[in-house]
C-alpha cells in the first residue's frame, strides 16, 4: 500500500553575494503523497565565516583567466566540502544542495557564472550522498533571469504570509500576483553588499544593528540619485549582480567629489533609507516574514515599519521575524527545497517568478538519488 506521505532529509549549502559566511542546513521535508503539498523545517543550522583570503580570491575571479576560475571552481567545492564533512553525519542525509557562489550574471546576455562544481564535491564526500548543484543556468539558457529561486519555497512551504522578504546582499521579495495569483518576484536593490561596504571604510565589517546608520544624516541628492537609477523604474521579472553595483550604483557615489568628505554614519543613514524606501514601495503594506543577515540590522527595521518621512516611501510594512534558525537559515534550507524538487523531477524554476519562456526544473544531479532510502 503507498503510503500517504514522503519523507526527505537534505542538507542546503549556500554563500550569498556578500561572501560572510557559507550556511548549512539540514532540512527536513515532507510531502503528501500525489500532490505538491508541503512541510518543512529547519533540524539543525551552521554558519561558517568564510575566510579573508576566500573572499580575495574569488572576488579576484571578475578580471582572472579562464585557467584560475576553473582552479578556483574546484578549490572552492573541495574547501566546501572539507566543511560538511567536519559538521555533519552524511549517514542521515538523502541529498545535498550545492547552490554555488555567484560570481558573474548576465542574463541579459544569456549566461550565468555559479563557481562550484557539484562532481567535485560529490567525489569529495566519496560518492556517498547525491548532489545537486547549478541550480540557475537552465533558467538563464531559457532568457530567464535565474534568480530570484527561492520564491517556488516561499510559495510552497510559507503559504501563510502575503509576502516574503530577503535581506541579504541584495534585498529580493516574492508575493502573489493582485490579478493571477501566480508567483511573482524581483530583486528589489542592494542591501547588505552596500551596508558592509560603507561600514568597511570605518574598520568595521559590518554596521553591528546599523547604530552608526542611527547617528547619520540622510544626504538628499545622494539619496535622491539612488533612488532614481534606471533599474527601479524597470518591470518585473528583475535581477542583479555585483556588476550593477560596480558600473551604476557606486559610481554615483564616486562621481561627487565630496564623497570622500562625507561622514561614514551620514553615507549609512542615507544608504539605509534609500534601501527601506525601495523595499516599502515594493511590499506595499503587505504582512512580510522577514529574513536574511538584514533582519539583524536594527535600525533598518525601524526604518521598514516606521512612519514616513521625507526620505522613507512607501508604505510601512507589517514584518513577521521567525525565530533566528530560520532569519539565517531561510535560503539555505530554500535551495534544499528546490535541489530536492529536482532530484525528484519536479519543477523548481517557475516563469512566472523569473519571466523564462517556461517553468523549469534547474540543476544537475550527481550520483543516484533513487537508490536512496526515501
Amino acid at each position: 500500500m503507498e503510503s500517504a506521505s514522503q519523507e526527505f532529509v537534505v542538507l542546503g549549502m549556500m554563500s550569498g553575494t556578500s561572501l560572510d559566511a557559507l550556511d548549512l542546513t539540514v532540512s527536513h521535508f515532507v510531502q503528501v503523497a500525489g500532490s505538491m503539498t508541503w512541510s518543512g523545517h529547519i533540524e539543525a543550522f551552521s554558519s561558517i565565516p568564510i575566510p579573508a583570503e576566500w573572499k580575495s580570491r574569488i572576488t579576484a575571479l571578475m578580471d582572472a583567466s579562464a585557467v584560475e576560475w576553473h582552479r578556483t571552481s574546484v578549490d572552492w567545492s573541495k574547501w566546501c566540502a572539507k566543511q560538511i564533512k567536519e559538521l555533519m553525519d552524511l549517514g542521515s542525509i538523502d541529498l545535498i544542495v550545492f547552490s554555488g557562489q555567484t560570481v558573474f550574471h548576465r542574463p541579459e546576455s544569456g549566461w550565468t557564472g555559479q563557481l562550484g562544481h557539484g562532481a567535485v564535491l560529490h567525489a569529495e564526500v566519496d560518492c556517498q550522498v547525491p548532489i545537486v548543484c547549478d541550480l540557475r543556468s537552465l533558467d538563464v539558457s531559457l532568457r530567464g533571469q535565474g534568480a530570484p529561486l527561492v520564491p517556488v519555497a516561499d510559495a510552497l512551504l510559507y503559504t501563510k504570509y502575503e509576502a516574503c522578504l530577503n535581506l541579504g546582499g541584495f534585498a529580493n521579495i516574492s508575493c502573489s500576483h493582485p490579478i493571477d495569483g501566480n508567483r511573482i518576484a524581483w530583486d528589489i536593490g542592494p542591501c547588505n553588499l552596500v551596508l558592509n561596504q560603507l561600514a568597511f571604510r570605518a574598520g568595521h565589517a559590518f554596521d553591528d544593528g546599523g547604530r552608526m546608520a542611527a547617528t547619520g544624516k540622510v544626504h538628499a541628492d545622494l539619496w535622491s540619485q539612488w533612488m532614481s537609477l534606471a533599474y527601479h523604474e524597470r518591470e518585473a521579472p528583475k535581477s542583479l549582480g555585483s556588476e550593477w553595483l560596480t558600473n551604476e550604483f557606486w559610481p554615483i557615489l564616486e562621481s561627487r567629489e565630496d564623497a570622500r568628505s562625507l561622514e561614514i554614519p551620514d553615507l549609512l543613514a542615507t544608504a539605509a533609507a534609500y534601501i527601506a524606501s525601495q523595499i516599502r514601495l515594493a511590499a506595499c503594506g503587505k504582512t512580510t516574514l522577514v529574513t536574511g543577515g538584514g533582519a539583524h540590522n536594527v535600525e533598518l527595521l525601524k526604518l521598514l515599519e516606521g512612519a514616513n518621512s521625507s526620505f522613507v516611501l512607501g508604505d510601512k510594512i507589517p514584518m513577521v521575524l521567525p525565530a533566528a534558525n530560520v532569519i539565517d537559515g531561510k535560503e539555505a534550507h530554500a535551495f534544499a527545497f528546490l535541489g530536492l524538487l529536482r532530484a525528484l523531477g519536479q519543477d523548481n524554476v517557475w516563469n512566472s517568478v523569473t519571466g523564462a519562456s517556461m517553468n523549469n526544473m534547474g540543476g544537475a544531479l550527481w550520483g543516484n538519488f533513487a537508490r536512496r532510502g526515501t
